[in-house]
Order: C-alpha cells, then sequence, then structure tokens
C-alpha cells in the first residue's frame, strides 16, 4: 500500500471527536514518518491542519477548500521500545500508549489510557492530569521545521513544559516522534490505576453524546482560579442548547453534540457561554480548543 494517501472532498466527521459534518477539498493519509513527512513537504504554502485524534478541536466551517491541507497523522504510528527508552510516533494514540506500558510492565503512564488524543498533540499541550504529565517523561523530540524544511532533535529544559503547554506551541514545528522514559513498573499496578482514573472520568464526565474535552481554561481574576462548570451553574447554563450543541447537563464544563449539531450552532453556543459569564462574573473566558477557521 502506499504510506500517503490523498482524498479529494473528504468528509472529517470521522476525524474530530465533536462529529461536525465538515468536508475537506483534499485530506492527506500518511501511514508512516515518512509520509507524513512527504505529505509536510507537498503541502507547502497552504494552511497545513494537522489532526492526531480529532480531540480538542473545533471544525468552524462546513467546507475547507483547497487552500487547506488536512493531514491526519493517526496512522504514523510506530512504537517501540529501544534499549531503555521508548520510540513513539506522533500518531500513537494515548490510550495504545497506556496499554503498551502495561504489557511492558513501564510505571507511570497509566493517566493516558483515556485521554482521547495522540503523542503528537500531547507534546504540544503537555497533556495530562492533576497529578502526571506526559512532559514528566520525555528525553527528546523530533520535529520538522517548517521554516527552513529540516528534521531537528529537542532535548527540552526545565521551562519547555508548563501547564497545559509547551514551547511547541510557539515555534513553526511539527512533531514526528519523540522517547519517553522507560520507568520499571509492576503490570497490575498499572492496570488497576488505570481502571481507578477511568472509573473516575466516567463518573463525571459526559460520554452519551460527542464531545471535544473541556471547552474553557480555569480562569483567574484577582489571583483567584474559577471553575468554569461552576460558573456556568451560578449562570443557569448548565443544559443551555443552540440547535444541537448543547452544555452538558452532567458536566456543564463540556459541550456536547447531540446529534446533528453544525459548526455555526457551537461557535453560537460557545458565544453566548463567554458572554453571560462577562456579564454576570467579569469574567473572560479562554477556549482550550483549538479553532479551525
Amino acid at each position: 500500500m502506499n504510506d500517503l494517501v490523498i482524498l479529494s472532498d473528504a468528509s472529517l466527521r470521522r476525524y474530530n471527536t465533536l462529529g461536525l459534518n465538515a468536508r475537506a477539498a483534499v485530506l492527506y493519509l500518511p501511514f508512516s514518518k515518512e509520509a507524513l513527512i512527504q505529505a509536510i513537504r507537498s503541502t507547502q504554502g497552504k494552511k497545513r491542519i494537522l489532526i492526531g485524534n480529532g480531540s480538542n478541536l473545533l471544525l468552524a466551517k462546513e467546507y475547507y477548500d483547497d487552500s487547506y491541507a488536512f493531514i491526519v497523522t493517526s496512522h504514523a504510528d510506530n512504537l517501540i521500545i529501544e534499549g531503555d527508552e521508548m520510540i513513539a510516533e506522533a500518531g500513537v494514540s494515548l490510550n495504545r500508549l497506556a496499554w503498551f506500558c502495561v504489557e511492558q510492565s513501564i510505571d507511570g503512564y497509566a493517566f493516558a489510557e483515556d485521554i482521547p488524543g495522540t503523542v503528537g498533540g500531547a507534546l504540544i499541550m503537555n497533556a495530562g492530569q492533576f497529578e502526571y504529565t506526559i512532559g514528566m517523561y520525555v528525553n527528546w523530540i523530533d520535529v520538522y521545521h517548517t521554516e527552513n524544511e529540516t528534521i531537528k532533535r529537542i532535548i527540552p529544559d526545565a521551562d519547555f513544559f508548563g501547564y497545559r503547554r509547551s514551547q511547541l506551541e510557539e515555534h513553526a514545528d511539527i512533531v514526528l516522534a519523540c522517547s519517553l522514559k522507560t520507568p520499571k513498573g509492576e503490570s497490575m499496578h498499572s492496570l488497576e490505576k488505570i481502571l481507578e482514573y477511568k472509573r473516575e472520568r466516567y463518573r463525571k464526565q459526559p460520554r452519551e453524546f460527542p464531545n471535544a474535552g473541556s471547552v474553557f481554561k480555569r480562569p483567574t481574576k484577582n489571583n483567584q482560579t474559577y471553575y468554569v462548570w461552576q460558573l456556568f451553574e451560578e449562570t443557569g447554563l448548565r443544559g443551555f442548547r443552540i440547535g444541537d450543541a448543547e452544555v452538558s447537563t452532567k458536566h456543564p464544563g463540556f459541550f456536547v453534540n447531540r446529534g446533528h449539531a453544525t459548526p455555526s450552532d457551537m461557535l453560537a453556543l460557545i458565544n453566548e457561554c463567554k458572554k453571560r459569564v462577562q456579564e454576570r462574573f467579569a469574567i473572560d473566558l479562554h477556549l482550550e480548543w483549538k479553532v479551525i477557521d
């Protein structure tokens, strides 16, 4: 099979966890790191949109013309052990990473099992939870530098990763692969941690409808941090709905697609929620989602 598949007039519904039925004039599906590099090089001059699992993402248009280049990285997903390090390509899902570590008796990655993303996206936003993040385990990151079309290796320093962010956000670099630490663990202990985290997320988060994770970052005002779901609760936004886009009744920090939500439904819901919170609390909300417009 050709390692790079190119589709025309392709539906993006399966490539975004909100399940929005946007379409792209051109869609690239690389099935290896080399094919990913080929796709990047062949789309120079276009607005590149790299999609891993499609979480944390809002497609704001119903149609993207050929000035856009959508590249799905989730098939470039080689994952191996080399000596005392684990080499993961950008498209490796965090779910697969966690189970691979269970099988290999590697400790520390149980937190990743229920995060709906890929290694590439996780490195950009330092994905994790209250106790662990992927940045804690990184040895090096190979990236494609789009400005001079070269591949370089980054050795992260102490300031490279922060809360839900990394310095990868600040540069024209595309993640190709990384090396992760392999602390020795015990498979049954890791399995128990996975089930513990999964049980807690299922208890709190909406799973019955498509969603893209937390919509807004936790805001701060006068050095005080606020929970978005509490602001929404006090503003009467739980269950508020525009079209088929809804503030989750289970957890107001999530927006869900009740079935046929459109990009304009989601954008309208975002703007109305921001407006009401600003009017009530004088707090500005900032998206955690990446908007593709």
